[in-house]
């Protein structure tokens, strides 16, 4: 999942792209217009982790690349499993307000409490659906999931664990960022660890 050396190239790549990476911030990043809230509730085994589900409009569909594209329309079919599928790592540019790594690996042990607890797999329906956004804060970390594509998608909680502990720990001010996300290598979904 990791990728250094593409890390490197990606942000040189995405100084002069428009993409959720090169805008600075991750909070000036309008990811979710429009947002229509689901359904709330806590994991974890303390149930501090608040978990949102919620349906976005004019979500800027980002590339491996770090290009935006348009959006899809809905294909149906049986989810796809994409636990376990690869993603490159983008960092947000320059160091501080990140979240803080204690809050971040809440939210990773309560994913992988739940996994234990309720199983490894959760769905993520299509993009343009209700449930195309999943979102976990603790403190003042916060991450999510974004469905991109045009189908349901199955994830693991174990992979997404490991996601936020590995984008809290290196996209962090220690190497000149403040967060960051990873793009599945065909832009169909992204996970995004920002500042809550």
């Amino acid at each position: 999942m990791q990728y250094l050396a593409l890390l490197t190239a990606g942000l040189s790549f995405l100084a002069s792209s428009a993409s959720a990476a090169s805008l600075g911030s991750a909070a000036s990043l309008n990811v979710c217009k429009n947002e229509v809230v689901a359904s709330e509730t806590f994991i974890g085994k303390d149930h501090n982790v608040k978990l949102t589900t919620s349906h976005c409009d004019g979500v800027p569909q980002v590339s491996s690349q770090g290009a935006v594209f348009n959006k899809r329309q809905h294909t149906p079919g049986p989810p796809v499993n994409v636990c376990g599928n690869q993603c490159d790592t983008h960092c947000f540019n320059p160091s501080g307000g990140g979240p803080n790594e204690n809050d971040c690996a809440v939210i990773a042990d309560a994913l992988l409490y739940d996994e234990q607890n309720t199983g490894d797999l959760f769905n993520v329906t299509y993009n343009g659906s209700p449930g195309d956004k999943v979102t976990m804060q603790y403190g003042s970390c916060l991450t999510y999931f974004l469905n991109q594509n045009s189908r349901d998608f199955i994830y693991c909680r174990s992979d997404w664990s490991s996601l936020v502990t590995w984008l809290s720990g290196d996209c962090n001010a220690a190497n000149n960022a403040h967060g960051g996300l990873c793009v599945a290598t065909d832009g169909d979904w992204y996970i995004q660890v920002q500042h809550a």
